[in-house]
């Protein structure tokens, strides 16, 4: 290695993260101590301070190059990002120094290369480093990378390093895993406080651990506001690379999870928050635990049901033929021909999701004291607005709020109708904000186009009003045996007696990542959202 100490790396770590990982590291340097003569001392780090006051970082994924192309063992990519410690997403970034940094898809043997600056007089400097599995297919491969931080970003090509993080008080490296960032804290656990459980559920060929990750922690950060009262969130993280099997077999393992923690925890109140196919996946869990657990169900106070882009109709009335005929004949199994209303022996020869629209489902969605729905305007072409919407909505208001919408941001007046496939491959692509909406994200505009508690009788009047134009396609072809279609026996069955809040947004440019904030800064057009709406608003869950 170079003598020279502008070369010197004083932290390497050589690590992997399997699908649906993160590992986080808290990079602290405290000056005073040093100059204290409380460390070991560096005359690298004295070095450091007159060099433009700033420390780099690099990570390099350094899976094999020829992985890039192999989406279906991955992908093989990583994010990445790295912000100061005190960094608040909803508030403007103004010096250039504190700017966040990050890569949506660090590929193999590709490299980020970050600085962590120190513009200006502090007793502390504090930075969050995140590295998530890109992983989407399979639990068995994992993704290889390199994290060193130096001195200079020429000290990042050297091979001699050292840990300085080991034995010095003035620089300190802390590593949290996944299990550290979703375990339920042993001081919660012995408290007498009302236990709270909030319990997220993840969507198709998704994951709880890393993609709701970002609501988890924004929902742990409103504790405060209710004194008295303790938030558990958790999510199952074992229908990983599982979602294809049906909604019966994803439902049944996170109620046998949640029945084992009802037992080992004294919940009083519960509230259920699903994205895309977690939404039937929790729904399907309710009616699991009240049946084989009724009366530790009936204890429960149910607070929240809340479903985000979740096509709580299925999926056969909207796509395309050559789709309806692959959902159908298994090309996404069991899920599939579930969202595609497939009738089933198993089921009485009718769709499962008809089945789920009566009871017990329909008496217990009476029983939570909230029902909230949020759906995708435009840009979602997973889960269309009928059926994330239940189908019964006031679509003239919808239309014209989002037309002002757009004259507002100077953008095209055109409803932006994202195809299934788009939507799929932005997963691997992913869309990214500009570097203008990362630095002023307080600045971007109220997604919410339509808020509005509907009754039944606002969904019988709907019915009758588009019944002929917005309504049409999901009303024409009867059901076998039946004066109506499998997806309005399904809206009527779900709405009959109760009230759903109904919440349309829109969000650019990949909405149905967007709306649960995926990856903190390749999913950023939709932190507005989640800062104002239901989710981690505790107004509603406490």
């Amino acid at each position: 290695m170079n003598s020279s100490s502008q070369n010197e790396v004083f932290y390497h770590q050589k690590s992997s993260v399997k699908i649906g990982e993160i590992e986080r590291y808290i990079i602290k340097y405290i000056p005073t101590k040093k100059r204290d003569g409380k460390s070991t001392g560096s005359v690298a780090l004295s070095m450091m301070e007159t060099l433009n006051q700033s420390i780099f970082l690099k990570i390099k994924n350094v899976s094999n190059s020829t992985y890039s192309a192999n989406y279906i063992m991955g992908p093989f990519d990583l994010y990445c990002d790295v912000r100061t410690q005190d960094y608040c997403d909803t508030k403007r970034v103004i010096v250039t120094a504190e700017k966040p940094q990050y890569k949506s898809q660090l590929a193999p043997q590709k490299k980020f290369i970050a600085e962590l600056s120190m513009h200006q007089l502090q007793d502390e400097y504090a930075w969050v480093v995140d590295v998530i599995s890109g992983m989407i297919f399979s639990t068995e491969n994992h993704t290889s990378y390199e994290m060193t931080i130096g001195i200079s970003k020429d000290s990042l090509k050297y091979k001699d390093y050292r840990d300085l993080s080991l034995n010095s008080s003035w620089f300190n490296v802390e590593k949290l895993n996944t299990a550290d960032l979703w375990s339920i804290p042993e001081t919660m656990t012995n408290s007498d406080k009302l236990k709270h459980l909030v319990l997220l559920t993840h969507g198709l060929h998704s994951n709880t651990s890393v993609d709701m990750l970002y609501m988890k922690e924004e929902i742990e950060r409103q504790q405060s506001q209710i004194p008295g009262e303790e938030l558990m969130v958790t999510g199952f993280t074992d229908n990983v690379c599982q979602t294809e099997k049906g909604i019966k077999y994803l439902g049944t393992r996170p109620a046998e999870y949640l029945i084992d923690l009802l037992k080992r925890h004294p919940i009083k109140k519960i509230s259920f928050i699903g994205h895309s196919l977690g939404g039937l996946v929790q729904a399907f869990a309710i009616v699991y635990l009240s049946v084989n657990e009724p009366e530790l169900f009936k204890k429960l106070t149910l607070e929240n049901f809340i479903a985000l882009a979740s096509p709580l109709l299925g999926l056969a009335a909207h796509n395309p033929k050559y789709v309806k005929y692959s959902l159908s004949h298994g090309v996404m199994g069991q899920t599939g021909k579930d969202l595609g209303l497939h009738r089933s022996a198993t089921n009485g020869n009718v769709p499962l999701l008809y089945l789920l629209s009566g009871n017990p489902f329909q008496t217990i969605i009476k029983r939570f004291k909230r029902r909230t729905i949020y759906a995708n305007c435009e840009n979602d072409g997973i889960v269309p607005l009928y059926t994330s919407s239940l189908l019964y909505l006031e679509y003239k208001q919808v239309m014209n709020s989002l037309q002002a919408f757009k004259e507002k941001k100077h953008a095209k007046k055109k409803i932006s109708n994202a195809s299934l496939f788009s939507s799929v491959s932005s997963m691997m692509t992913q869309p990214t904000p500009s570097a203008d909406f990362i630095d002023a994200p307080n600045l971007s505009k109220n997604p919410i186009l339509h808020d509005k508690i509907y009754t039944q009788d606002d969904c019988e009047n709907l019915r009758k009003r588009y019944a002929d134009s917005f309504l049409k396609h999901y009303l024409k072809h009867k059901a076998k045996d039946q004066n109506d279609s499998y997806q309005g026996l399904i809206a009527d069955g779900l709405q009959i007696g109760t009230t759903w809040r109904k919440i349309i947004v829109a969000l650019p440019p990949d909405s149905h990542n967007n709306i649960i904030v995926r990856r903190r800064f390749t999913n950023a057009h939709g932190l507005s959202l989640i800062h104002i709406s239901e989710p981690t608003r505790l107004r509603c869950i406490s």
